[in-house]
């Protein structure tokens, strides 16, 4: 039987995803209520027997992610046959630098590529929400003898938001851009790949020494190419829900699609597995529903305590909504707190907000872009950070981001308008 060694990358922030990613990078963001980005990945590695051994690349902030990982308990990866190891940034004999991009990434990690003699590296992203074994890829790469293996799968309105692979009948790869303005099909790539070890550290030292031009330090824009062309390089295809939630509109619609009697993505049939015993995520008791409380089309997680009413909305541990108290259409982190007589209406809110009484947070009917992320949130959704708190009576309309830690005088008087950004103005201990 080969060898299989897996590689999570789970280190960046993803800039578009603003203030959901200032504390802990986009792999450590909360996804369906209970769990985080991460746990896809390491559920479907959970389901391939034939890996035993898990690197996970980190680096922006990472403190959230090593906790929830921990020792890979919770999906298995422990004990003598099994193991999960952090690998961030560290200090080498000669010089030293922080990842500058997937490739270099795997270059400063080379000595861990050989640690455990794998025949195959299979190389995950740590930030991608879909259900599925590897085994069946893996399968596909060893029976064709391939160099190198791409996963796919076919996208609608294929657009600059993705890299995009040609393929022919015998599934090789015949053609790869990266995000291209006129995509030539439909065959995006999942950010999963399998390299036979030694042609991957070779291209790697490759690249490093200098024999190659490299344009971004990136596995798709300096690799892929040479491997294309010199090396036995096919695509694999699959066909499944699998969601690149890039932006902070594509967050909101994936939550959305969670929910409705015939749900576009049955988070519950994923069987995804989690951390329930990390700091940043301690166990909660069952929810209490109060008398008079209402609850539609929603996905409550434990401990929450409802008074109010909810409706298509999902919630994560520990949320409150007061008596009288309105949430539609949003998708509320750990422990916030909606106040009496409060509403809430298609809203991202980061862990610990305060929505104070009387208060209306995603008001209003004109939905311009929001003037900072344009491209990343125009869907009418308003994001508040972590422990923003909303002043009482105040109004904030629909495209806005809330910086973590606003409150107060950081607002305006009256009303936010749709489209703007509230900022702190001054520096505060971010918890």
């Amino acid at each position: 039987m080969r060898k299989i060694l897996a590689i999570v990358f789970a280190g960046g922030r993803a800039e578009e995803m603003s203030v959901l990613t200032f504390m802990r990078p986009k792999s450590a963001v909360i996804f369906g209520g209970g769990y985080r980005m991460i746990d896809f990945a390491l559920t479907n590695l959970f389901n391939t027997p034939s890996v035993k051994n898990v690197g996970i690349l980190t680096q922006y902030r990472p403190y959230s992610l090593v906790d929830h990982v921990g020792m890979g308990m919770a999906w298995d990866f422990m004990g003598s046959s099994r193991s999960i190891r952090i690998l961030p940034p560290h200090l080498k004999l000669s010089q030293s630098e922080w990842y500058r991009g997937t490739a270099d990434a795997l270059f400063q990690n080379i000595d861990f590529l050989n640690l455990y003699q794998p025949d195959d590296v299979l190389i995950v992203s740590g930030d991608h929400a879909y259900s599925m074994s590897y085994e069946p890829l893996l399968r596909f790469h060893m029976e064709h003898a391939a160099d190198f293996t791409l996963a796919v799968t076919p996208v609608e309105n294929a657009s600059r938001r993705f890299g995009i692979a040609e393929i022919n009948a015998e599934g090789r790869i015949i053609g790869y851009e990266e995000k291209p303005e006129y995509p030539k099909t439909n065959l995006a790539s999942m950010t999963v790949y399998i390299f036979r070890r030694e042609v991957l550290v070779e291209e790697l030292k490759n690249h490093a020494r200098g024999k190659t031009r490299p344009k971004s330090f990136h596995i798709y824009d300096e690799i892929l190419p040479d491997l294309i062309k010199h090396r036995r390089a096919f695509g694999w295809i699959h066909h499944g829900r699998w969601d690149y939630v890039r932006t902070l509109d594509a967050y909101f619609q994936a939550h959305m699609s969670m929910l409705g009697e015939a749900p576009e993505v049955d988070i519950a049939a994923w069987n995804v597995r989690t951390n329930p015993w990390s700091k940043s995520a301690p166990f909660k008791s069952l929810s209490r529903y109060q008398n008079g409380a209402v609850v539609r089309n929603s996905i409550i997680c434990g401990g929450c305590h409802i008074a109010g009413k909810v409706e298509h909305s999902v919630l994560s541990p520990g949320v409150k909504v007061g008596r009288g108290a309105v949430v539609k259409n949003s998708v509320l982190w750990n422990d916030v707190v909606v106040e009496e007589g409060a509403v809430v209406d298609r809203v991202i809110c980061d862990k610990r907000c305060v929505i104070s009484k009387k208060s209306f947070v995603g008001w209003g009917e004109k939905t311009p872009p929001n003037k900072e992320l344009p491209r990343s949130l125009s869907c009418g959704a308003s994001v508040l950070g972590m422990n923003v708190c909303v002043p009482e009576g105040i109004r904030v309309g629909r495209n806005c981001i809330i910086y973590p830690n606003a409150g107060g005088t950081d607002f305006p008087a009256k009303r936010v308008p749709s489209g703007t950004t509230v900022r702190v103005k001054k520096l505060k201990k971010m918890l």
